[in-house]
């Protein structure tokens, strides 16, 4: 009940102090793309809280048939927000009619610390027996990043993009070379595993802490509940209860002039807190538009307080990450 079909104030008044969003598509070819965009805060913006627009960082052949999904990141905070529509093009103008806007769970940040100084540490490299993954730079760059975006589409054309945070070296190869991702507890809305049922084209856009690169990968996954996989993916005497597994079609390793220039890292450039809505205030006024309908949606509305939610937001960071 959180997602609501416009953009209310504070979405706007989040997407006015982001500069850096992934951007899932499908292109031209019908293959699933996940791209870093930005550009100054506020480089996205919306245009009657129904339609939301942006300048591309290079031509794009997008498919304007299928849906296109959006994850902005303000830096320093631990939310992001999910903004799912339709796109439509007008040269490197691209404009999303908006049919989804929720706020993400800061789980997936504060596990790979995304925000924090990155540590120096030793980690095993990734190896792939072949196909696209196997290229020596991308498996070095996988083996250190702690975080992921994941976008993907439902059997309308509808698309998604998903944040997946573990501290570096959380990603997996197996014995066939594909790409495992655990799945971790976050919003608890399962939207990407509901999405691969029904069609299994994704696209990964892997980010690393100090780093201006980024890894895109594109591919086929499935689900698994394997239990040596998930076993070797325990964090804090944890295992995932489910795993993706990627078969990559493609991969890239490519600087990106839009981590560049977000100075994602720099954090002087982090938003302070005191800046932005508190989440409790955000959940409650979502609740209140979200149009859901029937008797148990109103008795959430009518018994739903800040006090209450922020609350229990604090005890589920807290304790549930794992």
């Amino acid at each position: 009940m959180k997602a609501i079909d416009m953009l209310d104030v504070h979405c706007v008044r989040l997407l006015a102090r982001s500069p850096f969003a992934v951007l899932g598509f499908a292109d031209a070819d019908g293959r699933a793309r996940a791209w870093p965009v930005g550009g100054p805060p506020g480089f996205a913006r919306s245009i009657e809280g129904t339609h939301l627009r942006f300048t591309l960082p290079e031509p794009a052949a997008i498919d304007v048939r299928t849906g296109c999904s959006l994850l902005f990141f303000i830096p320093g905070l631990g939310e992001t927000l999910r903004v799912n529509g339709r796109p439509s093009l007008d040269g490197a103008e691209l404009t999303v009619t908006v049919e989804e806007a929720f706020m993400h769970c800061a789980k997936s940040i504060l596990r790979s610390s995304l925000w924090e100084k990155p540590v120096e540490t030793s980690l095993p490299r990734l190896a792939a027996p072949s196909g696209p993954l196997a290229d020596a730079e991308v498996l070095a760059f996988l083996s250190h990043t702690p975080f992921v975006t994941l976008t993907s589409w439902d059997a309308q054309g509808a698309g998604d993009a998903s944040p997946k945070g573990d501290p570096p070296g959380f990603l997996k190869v197996d014995a066939r070379g594909r790409l495992a991702v655990a799945d971790r507890p976050g919003n608890r809305r399962t939207d990407t595993f509901h999405n691969l049922l029904e069609q299994p084209r994704v696209a990964l856009l892997a980010l690393r802490p100090g780093d201006d690169r980024v890894v895109e990968l594109s591919g086929r996954a499935s689900l698994t509940t394997d239990p040596t996989l998930l076993s070797s993916m325990v964090v804090e005497n944890k295992p995932p209860k489910l795993s993706m597994l990627l078969d990559v079609e493609f991969a890239r390793l490519v600087p990106s002039a839009a981590v560049r220039d977000a100075q994602l890292w720099n954090t002087s450039r982090h938003v302070p807190r005191s800046e932005l809505p508190k989440m409790a205030e955000v959940c409650i006024d979502h609740l209140k538009l979200n149009k859901q309908k029937g008797l148990a949606a109103s008795a959430v509305r009518a018994l739903a307080s800040k006090t209450v939610i922020g609350w229990a937001l604090e005890q589920d960071y807290e304790k549930n990450r794992y």
